[in-house]
């Protein structure tokens, strides 16, 4: 699982590199655009648009995996030892089974993106689809990773 979830954060963290550096350039490319030359090329906002979004995808996994997404945790400070551990496992479990959910059903959504075209770029609107696929499948990846190191940490532990 290890080298797997090694794999896992080369590809989210070069895909969130990449797309930020392609929204950095887009947007740049607007901007030098609507200075210098007399037409801006239409599909600069929908490209930052998808760019932008499969940057928040991308680094979606990343942020679970750094756990640095808001956290309010006053109710947990109110437990110690196993308990707050059994309560965060039972959280996590909610979150990936919520993201499970979404990642089932997008599925879907991205089939039926199959037949529409993006209107600026032409292209299928399915690869935009398939970002609710990568965010929601790298949510569940990380948090069942998380929840997997806590399990084998709780057996360790003698509270």
């Amino acid at each position: 699982m290890n080298k797997l979830a090694k794999l896992m954060d080369r590809l989210l963290e070069g895909g969130t590199l990449i797309s930020f550096l392609a929204l950095i350039g887009v947007v740049s490319l607007q901007v030098f655009a609507r200075f210098f030359l007399p037409k801006v090329p239409h599909w600069t906002e929908e490209a930052s648009r998808i760019f932008f979004i499969y940057t928040v995808c991308f680094a979606g996994g990343l942020a679970i995996r750094e756990k640095a997404y808001v956290n309010v945790d006053v109710f947990l400070n109110l437990f110690g030892g196993k308990m707050r551990s059994f309560i965060q496992l039972f959280l996590d479990g909610l979150v990936a089974a919520f993201m499970g959910l979404v990642c089932y059903y997008s599925l879907s959504l991205v089939q039926i993106g199959m037949i529409q075209k993006s209107p600026a770029l032409g292209i299928p609107v399915n690869y935009l689809f398939a970002s609710m696929t990568l965010l929601s499948g790298t949510v569940v990846f990380y948090t069942l990773y998380d929840v997997a190191k806590d399990l084998s940490a709780l057996a360790g532990r003698n509270d």
